[in-house]
């Protein structure tokens, strides 16, 4: 079979066993519909004709789109002496057509495409299914990269332009803006990478499938959790709260829904192996794992790990909590640049103020 460029047979006569080829394998290879083809078909002829001869006849075209067969009739003004142009018919070749013709009717003649005719059609018809095959195979792609949204996919680096990286993720391509990306990590070609697809939309005039990937979001995490701890994929654990800073520390609070797991042992694994492939894979980024709980108060304490919280008072008007902690692990539970605390008032949904014991007031 021919390539897509040159699916159409030549056409010095547009056999059937040819054209009904190239219906089915542009439905079963490259996903086009046999109706687009069928009517871009049957529109290519007349507007051919019409290129080529200034008054053209009437053309009707019918392709089964089943056997390929394609029948071209003329449609022709009955005149009383010889016809001058293709748009005509004498009166006694259209009585041999229909007894009942008189001049000034009109009749209908199966005819053989020119050569000519045939040739601008079948360009015409070419660039018609190049059309199609593109937006079948846009919409093909479009489909796969909204099934796979918010799912963990491996990809591979191909280049990186502007800061941009453009990736590889089996037949999408992908591009990792420099704000999807993890801070410090060093991305070159060739690269092996862990993404979540987000969204994706046309651009390029129309004929680019553009899929926006992302290293940065906290839901990358989520699923990378997902693919180290069976219990997570089972559902016996859930995620119940997570943020990150991309490439420095990440906080997540899970909790069991089947009794005897231990939910923050289950994410570490044995001897931390779980935790570790997840923090490796997001390029040395320290990840803490809290279990969950319902009380406002024990949330917040475990939330400012790893510093041991003495004690929480919580106002409720104000939606604040007062973590009160040894004046030797206040600097641990602030973090540095204040991130251990910043963060853990985002997993919480409370604001956190801290302070040494002895001096809460």
């Amino acid at each position: 079979m021919k390539s897509v460029a040159g699916a159409l047979p030549e056409v010095d006569n547009w056999r059937a066993g040819e054209l009904g080829e190239v219906l089915r394998t542009l439905r079963d290879v490259h996903g086009v519909p046999t109706g687009g083809v069928v009517a871009a078909i049957e529109a290519a002829i007349p507007a051919a004709w019409s290129q080529l001869e200034p008054s053209p006849p009437g053309v009707e075209v019918k392709l089964d789109p089943e056997t390929g067969q394609l029948v071209v009739e003329l449609t022709r003004v009955v005149v009383a002496g010889e016809a001058v142009s293709d748009a005509e018919i004498s009166l006694e070749r259209a009585l041999q057509l229909n007894p009942l013709a008189e001049v000034g009717s009109s009749v209908r003649e199966p005819t053989q495409l020119p050569k000519a005719v045939a040739a601008r059609a079948a360009r015409l018809v070419k660039a018609a299914i190049g059309h199609r095959v593109r937006e079948a195979r846009l919409e093909r792609l479009q489909g796969e990269a909204e099934a796979s949204r918010g799912l963990l996919v491996a990809s591979i680096v191909e280049r990186i332009e502007g800061g941009t990286a453009f990736l590889r993720a089996g037949q999408l391509q992908a591009y990792l803006p420099r704000e999807e990306q993890i801070r410090g990590e060093r991305l070159i070609r060739g690269r092996h990478l862990k993404v979540v697809l987000m969204e994706s939309r046309r651009g390029g005039g129309e004929e680019v499938l553009q899929v926006r990937a992302s290293r940065a979001n906290a839901l990358l995490l989520r699923r990378l959790l997902e693919a180290e701890v069976p219990e997570l994929a089972d559902g016996s654990v859930v995620v119940k709260a997570i943020t990150r800073e991309p490439g420095e520390r990440s906080k997540v609070a899970v909790e069991s829904l089947r009794q005897g797991i231990d939910p923050k042992g289950a994410c570490i694994g044995p001897k931390g192996v779980r935790i570790r492939s997840v923090v490796a894979e997001l390029n040395g980024e320290k990840v803490d794992v809290l279990e969950w709980s319902s009380d406002p108060a024990e949330l917040v304490a475990r939330s400012l790990a790893p510093a041991p919280v003495v004690s929480v008072h919580l106002d409720q008007a104000a939606h604040r909590a007062t973590a009160i902690v040894a004046p030797q692990s206040l600097s641990l539970a602030i973090g540095k640049e204040g991130q251990n605390a910043r963060l853990a008032a985002r997993l919480t949904g409370w604001r956190i103020d801290i302070r040494p014991l002895g001096e809460a007031s």
